[in-house]
């Protein structure tokens, strides 16, 4: 679409067809809510990544029995905040992963349905000139993702609930400092940018 190419340059065909990644921030002092911006277009492609309530929000433990709860389920909510593009609905979120300590896997998704989201793990991911990661989990969109003008509000977007080996000791919001945003600006198309935790304090790989 004319608009879509006008307002993002020239998509990037060869821009990881499975998923391009996204990751933030070193720092795990609490925080309220993340900002994310494009790597490439941080004024057009920007999100909103909040837990659900607070930064102290942690993850729930699993236990059964004598189990050490080393399943949890953490929830948190994606908004997409980007403007518009004329008459497109684009563009829109398509990809949200997170890179965690340490080598994890074997996560899934509680909410919302399967049918629209799949899980996929331990995914590399190229950060657009800012160094490379693997990324935990990463949730892709079955269908046309997040739709964009969603207000940058805490509870705004939709709620993802995943359940797998999240780090002890670790809140959501900490959590979301490794956040991962694909946007892509038409359908059936790429995903043409990656958004990252819009801090100074950000590193590439989050956890060496």
């Amino acid at each position: 679409m004319p608009h879509a190419r006008r307002t993002f340059a020239t998509p990037l065909r060869r821009l990881f067809a499975a998923l391009a990644g996204t990751l933030l921030v070193v720092s795990i002092s609490p925080v309220s809510a993340h900002v994310v911006r494009g790597i490439l277009y941080p004024a057009q492609a920007t999100a909103f990544v909040s837990s659900p309530s607070a930064a102290e929000d942690l993850p729930i433990a699993l236990r059964w029995g004598t189990d050490d709860g080393a399943v949890r389920i953490a929830c948190f909510n994606v908004a997409n905040t980007a403007a518009a593009l004329a008459n497109t609905g684009y563009p829109r979120i398509t990809a949200v992963g997170f890179e965690l300590p340490g080598v994890r896997g074997g996560f899934s998704l509680v909410t919302p349905s399967t049918d629209e989201w799949r899980v996929v793990s331990n995914a590399p991911a190229s950060l657009l000139g800012r160094g490379s990661v693997t990324l935990d989990v990463v949730l892709l969109a079955r269908g046309t993702g997040l739709p964009p003008g969603q207000p940058a509000t805490r509870g705004s977007g939709t709620r993802f609930c995943l359940a797998g080996p999240f780090p002890d000791g670790l809140s959501i919001e900490q959590i979301i400092n490794g956040v991962v945003v694909g946007f892509q600006t038409d359908a059936g198309g790429p995903i043409v940018d990656i958004g990252v935790w819009d801090n100074p304090q950000r590193l590439v790989p989050l956890f060496p």
